[in-house]
């Protein structure tokens, strides 16, 4: 075959290619969405409502009861509880508390006994009411001894267990102003009502019949007031068995420094320091 032969299919095969490329460059490729084939997961499950856990505790109120070896106190605690941040978990039962305490008590000298007024008097006739009788007495008594106090405190967690019904023991320390109160102690006597002046207890005492003792209820016209300081220190377990309740035993030492002696018995030596040891009983409330 000749080369004029091969022209008409030669330019056959052209006109073909070039009508195919502009036929494809005429048409537009599509691509599929494959975003939208995604397979959704969906959650059918029930939601459960949310539980809240307790409220943390903030605060704690007690009132206790304290004897000491030199007399008795009564007091009110209203602390600020501190979380400790190590045990989160349990910050219901490991916490610290900052407290302020109101107190009052009083202090009896160990000369002091009472004695009867006359012989045959019966030592067992009212021995529950003999705070309110005459025929009871104490024989050289000069001054009775009370004290306000008001003091701040912290109690720190030494040891303790999250269960239940189990002991947490906190040292606790206290201090503060102290405010003594004496009130002269009357005597019923021969000479009528008489109360001991201490630089002339010689000369009364000896020579005068008592006949028996006001207690309480006579002097409260006649207070002196004698400034001071305390602090006080021991050990406190509580025991209580409920997240909200306090329950415990405390046991220390306790000092007290008053800025005047304090004349208590006569034909003793009137001193400014006390210093006694106690066991005190408390219950209170957290929330």
């Amino acid at each position: 075959m000749n080369l004029f032969t091969k022209l008409p299919l030669i330019f056959s095969v052209l006109l073909l290619g070039t009508t195919s490329v502009q036929a494809q460059q005429g048409k537009k490729i599509q691509y599929r969405n494959r975003v939208a084939d995604t397979v959704v997961l969906v959650n059918t499950q029930e939601k459960l409502p949310r539980v809240k856990g307790p409220k943390p505790l903030s605060k704690e109120r007690a009132l206790g009861f304290r004897i000491n070896t030199d007399g008795w106190n009564a007091y009110y605690n209203y602390g600020f509880i501190k979380k400790n941040d190590r045990e989160k978990h349990e910050i219901d039962r490991y916490f610290d508390v900052l407290f302020l305490q109101l107190e009052i008590g009083e202090k009896r000298h160990a000369k002091e006994m009472r004695e009867f007024a006359y012989e045959g008097s019966g030592r067992f006739k009212n021995p529950l009411l003999s705070a309110f009788s005459t025929e009871l007495f104490r024989y050289g008594k000069i001054n009775t001894f009370y004290q306000a106090k008001i003091g701040v405190g912290y109690k720190k967690l030494i040891a303790g267990k999250p269960e239940p019904n189990t002991v947490s023991i906190h040292w606790s320390t206290v201090g503060g102003f102290s405010l003594g109160i004496l009130k002269p102690y009357y005597f019923e006597s021969s000479q009528g009502d008489i109360k001991l002046d201490p630089d002339k207890v010689y000369d009364v005492l000896p020579y005068t019949r008592l006949l028996g003792g006001y207690g309480y209820r006579k002097g409260w016209d006649e207070l002196k007031f004698v400034p001071g300081l305390h602090l006080r220190s021991g050990l406190k377990f509580d025991y209580a068995d409920k997240r909200k309740r306090l329950a415990g035993v405390e046991v220390g030492m306790n000092v007290e420094v008053y800025f005047s002696k304090i004349h208590q018995m006569a034909f003793q030596d009137p001193k400014s320091v006390f210093l006694n040891a106690y066991a005190a009983f408390e219950i209170g409330w957290k929330k």
